[in-house]
C-alpha cells in the first residue's frame, strides 16, 4: 500500500483475500474450519474494523466422501454439519479435488473453488523413507503392511505402529483408523509384546478398543460419542460436557508425555495468565 493511501483504506482487504479452502473434512479439517471462523472474527475485534467477516471472509470445507467426518458415526457428522452451517462455513461434501492452483482448488467436475489460502487436511500418508525400505511390504500411501500382531508381513522382527502402519481390523473391513487412541493402544501393546518376544514367548495379536470420538469446534461446541464399550453402543454427547471430556483427554495426553507435576503447574499458571492475554497472537 503506497504511503499516500488514505488511512481509512489501509485495513481493507482485496476481494477474495480472506477466502479459505480446506481440503478434507475429517476431524482436523472440521476443527480447523471452526477455529478459523472464530480467529478471524477475533482479529477483526482487535482493530481491523474495515473487514466485514460476513462479507469478506469465506471458509469452504471440501470432502470427497458423501458426508463430513466419514470415519465417525453419522450422528456426530450430522450434528457437526449443522454447527458449521450455523457458523456460515460452506461445506462441499461428495466433491473430489483434482488440482490445487494458485487461485484456488479445481474439483473433479471442473468447478473452480477460489481460495487465497488452501489447506490440505485429507488422508494420512507415511513418510517417503518407508517406501520399499528394506524390501518390506508397503501400501500406496507408504504405510507398512502389518499383521494383527503389528509385525511386518515380510520380517517378523520388525514391528510398526501408528500412522506408518496399515493394521487390519479384526473384522477384515479395512484397516484401523489413523487416530491417536489407536496409536496409543498399539504402543502399550507393543511394549508388552517385545518383552514376551525377548523371553521366547509367542507374540499376541493386537486388539483395538474404540473408546469413542470427540470433535472440538473451539469455543462454539464439542460433539462426540463415548463409552461404547461400557453400554454396548455409542453414547452421543455434545455441548459443555463433551468439551470438558475433550479437555480432560488432552490433559491425559500431556500427562503421558510430561508427567503429572509439569502439567498440573502449567494448568494452574494458565488459569491466571490466560485471563490477561489476548485471544489471538499475531506473529
Amino acid at each position: 500500500m503506497p504511503a499516500s493511501a488514505p488511512i481509512a483504506n489501509r485495513n481493507r482487504c482485496a476481494p477474495g483475500q480472506l477466502h479459505v479452502a480446506i481440503i478434507g473434512a475429517g476431524a482436523t479439517g472440521t476443527e480447523l474450519a471452526a477455529e478459523l471462523h472464530r480467529t478471524l472474527r477475533a482479529v477483526v475485534a482487535y482493530g481491523l474494523d474495515k473487514i466485514d467477516p460476513a462479507r469478506d471472509v469465506r471458509i469452504r470445507l471440501i470432502e470427497a466422501a458423501p458426508r463430513i467426518l466419514p470415519a465417525l458415526p453419522e450422528r456426530i457428522s450430522a450434528a457437526t454439519m449443522k454447527l458449521l452451517e450455523d457458523l456460515g462455513v460452506e461445506v462441499l461434501a461428495g466433491r473430489r479435488v483434482a488440482e490445487v492452483r494458485a487461485d484456488g482448488v479445481v474439483l473433479a467436475d471442473g468447478a473452480l473453488i477460489p481460495g487465497e489460502l488452501v489447506v490440505w487436511a485429507a488422508g494420512v500418508k507415511g513418510p517417503p523413507v518407508l517406501r520399499n525400505i528394506g524390501g518390506l511390504e508397503t501400501t500406496a500411501t507408504d504405510q507398512l503392511v502389518v499383521l494383527p500382531t503389528l509385525q511386518t508381513t515380510r520380517d517378523p522382527d520388525i514391528f510398526a505402529l501408528g500412522d506408518c502402519a496399515a493394521c487390519p481390523r479384526p473384522d477384515g473391513k479395512g484397516n484401523l483408523p489413523p487416530r491417536a487412541q489407536a496409536a496409543h493402544q498399539q504402543a502399550t501393546h507393543l511394549y508388552r509384546q517385545i518383552e514376551r518376544r525377548m523371553k521366547g514367548l509367542a507374540v499376541e495379536p493386537f486388539v483395538y478398543r474404540d473408546f469413542g470420538s470427540l470433535v472440538s469446534l473451539g469455543k462454539y461446541s464439542t460433539v462426540g460419542s463415548l463409552m461404547g464399550f461400557l453400554v454396548g453402543r455409542s453414547m452421543f454427547i455434545e455441548g459443555y460436557f463433551a468439551r470438558m471430556m475433550y479437555r480432560s483427554l488432552y490433559k491425559m495426553h500431556q500427562t503421558a508425555l510430561h508427567g503429572h507435576a509439569p502439567v498440573l503447574w502449567k494448568t494452574l499458571v494458565g488459569l491466571v495468565a490466560d485471563r490477561g492475554q489476548p485471544q489471538v497472537k499475531l506473529h
